[in-house]
C-alpha cells in the first residue's frame, strides 16, 4: 500500500518535468498538448488528497503564495471582470505543487529527473543544431521546435526547444538546469554536464544565458576547487568560437536584440513613472498591455501583424500587470530563502538550489522568464524544495 501511495505521488511529480518538453500544439478547440501534464497533475493531486496520500493540505508556508494568488484573482475581477484567467490558474497549480512537495519526506529523490531532463535538452540542442532538424512551429506559429534558420553571417541558425519563449528561453532553461546538475553530480557526470551544457546553451545563441552560465559555473568550480573542470570550461569555450561566439557578441548590426530590450525596458519605466497612482499601486491587469520596442499600449491596439510582448524584465512585467502592491506580495514569497542565502553566502553559492534560483533571477532581468510558465515551473519547483529544506532544518 505504501509503495502504491509513493508511486502515485511520484508520477504526479514526474508530470511536472514533462511541461518544459511538451509543445504548445492544439489538440482540440479548448486544449493544447502542453495542458495535458497540468491536467493530469491536478487530477492526481485530487486523487491523492481523496486517498489521503497527502494527509495535510494546510501549511503556514503556503500563506505568502496564497496571499499573492488571492490578490491577482481579486485584481482581475475588478479590472477584467473575470474570475478565471490563465495567470491565476497557474498560481493555483503552483500551490498544488507546493502542497505535494510539503508532504514528501525525500525531496532529493527527484534529482534524477533533473539530470535526465537536462541531458535530454543538452543533446537535443547539440544534435539538432548539427543536423539542422526541427519539428515545425507550435501554436504560436513563430519559432520552430528545433533548428531555426536565420540570415546571420556567422551561423545558419539557432536552436529552440519545445517550451514557449523561443531560443532565449531555451538557453536560459539549459543554463539553469546545468548549474543545478553540475553542482549535484559526481565527477564524471559533472564533466559531461559542463561540456554538453555549454554547447547546448551556446547553440541557442542566447547571450544572457551564456554569460550567466559561464560566470556562475566558473565561480562555482573555483570556489569548490574543481581546477580541471575550470580548464574544461575554457576548452569548450575555445571550441565554440568556431561557431561564431565572438560574432554573436560584437555583431549587433545583425542582431538587434540588446537594443530591443533596452527600448522595451525604457518604455516600461517611462510608462510606470508617468501613469496614475492607482495604476502604479495595482497595475493594468493581466495581459492588458503589451510592448513592441519603444511602444507600450493596450494589446488590442496593436496591429495583428505585430507580436506585443512583455518588457523583457520579469519584475517590470509584474509592476506593469499587478502594480507595486503585486510586486511586494510576490517578493514576500521569497523572503525566507533570501535571508538564509545572505547569512552564509560562501557556502550557499555552492548549493544546487541557490545556483539554479540565482541564475533564473539574473536571466529574469533580461527576459520575461517568470511569466513564461513552461520554464518557470522548474523555478518554483526548486524554490519550494529549498524552502521546505530550510524549514526542516529548523
Amino acid at each position: 500500500m505504501v509503495k502504491y501511495k509513493d508511486k502515485l505521488i511520484n508520477f504526479q511529480i514526474f508530470l511536472v518535468f514533462l511541461i518544459p518538453i511538451t509543445p504548445h500544439i492544439s489538440i482540440s478547440s479548448y486544449i493544447e498538448l502542453d495542458d495535458i501534464p497540468v491536467i493530469l497533475f491536478l487530477v492526481l493531486f485530487m486523487i491523492n488528497i481523496y486517498l489521503k496520500n497527502l494527509k495535510q493540505i494546510f501549511y503556514r508556508q503556503l500563506i505568502p503564495i496564497c496571499i499573492f494568488t488571492f490578490y491577482i484573482f481579486v485584481q482581475n475581477i475588478f479590472i477584467n471582470n473575470e474570475l478565471i484567467f490563465s495567470d491565476g490558474m497557474r498560481y493555483i497549480f503552483y500551490t498544488a505543487l507546493y502542497i505535494s512537495l510539503l508532504g514528501d519526506n525525500d525531496l532529493n529523490q527527484y534529482d534524477n529527473l533533473f539530470r535526465n531532463l537536462t541531458l535530454f535538452l543538452n543533446f537535443f540542442s547539440i544534435l539538432f543544431f548539427f543536423l539542422q532538424l526541427n519539428f515545425g512551429t507550435d501554436s504560436y506559429n513563430y519559432w520552430k521546435m528545433g533548428f531555426n534558420e536565420n540570415q546571420w553571417i556567422f551561423t545558419d541558425g539557432r536552436m529552440n526547444g519545445f517550451q514557449a519563449g523561443g531560443p532565449n528561453a531555451f538557453g536560459g532553461l539549459i543554463a539553469a538546469l546545468n548549474l543545478y546538475c553540475i553542482s549535484n553530480s559526481n565527477r564524471v557526470y559533472k564533466r559531461i554536464f559542463i561540456v554538453t551544457g555549454i554547447l547546448g546553451c551556446f547553440f541557442t545563441y542566447s547571450r544572457a544565458s551564456m554569460i550567466i552560465l559561464i560566470i556562475l559555473l566558473t565561480a562555482y568550480l573555483i570556489l569548490s576547487k574543481n581546477i580541471f573542470e575550470v580548464f574544461l570550461v575554457g576548452l569548450t569555450i575555445i571550441f565554440v568560437t568556431n561557431f561564431g561566439l565572438l560574432d554573436r557578441f560584437i555583431s549587433e548590426a545583425e542582431t538587434e536584440g540588446i537594443q530591443d530590450r533596452v527600448e522595451m525596458q525604457q518604455a516600461t519605466i517611462s510608462d510606470i513613472s508617468s501613469r496614475g497612482l492607482a495604476n502604479n499601486l495595482f497595475g493594468y491587469g493581466h495581459n492588458n498591455y503589451g510592448i513592441v520596442r519603444s511602444e507600450i499600449q493596450q494589446t488590442t491596439n496593436f496591429s495583428p501583424e505585430l507580436r506585443p510582448t512583455g518588457p523583457h524584465n520579469s519584475f517590470l512585467f509584474i509592476i506593469l500587470d499587478y502594480g507595486f502592491v503585486g510586486l511586494l506580495l510576490f517578493i514576500c514569497i521569497f523572503i525566507k530563502p533570501v535571508k538564509v542565502f545572505f547569512k552564509d553566502i560562501k557556502d550557499n553559492i555552492l548549493d544546487k538550489n541557490f545556483l539554479f534560483l540565482g541564475s533564473f533571477v539574473a536571466m529574469s532581468l533580461t527576459g520575461d522568464f517568470i511569466q513564461n510558465h513552461s520554464v518557470s515551473i522548474l523555478f518554483f519547483f526548486v524554490f519550494f524544495k529549498l524552502n521546505i529544506s530550510i524549514q526542516n532544518e529548523r
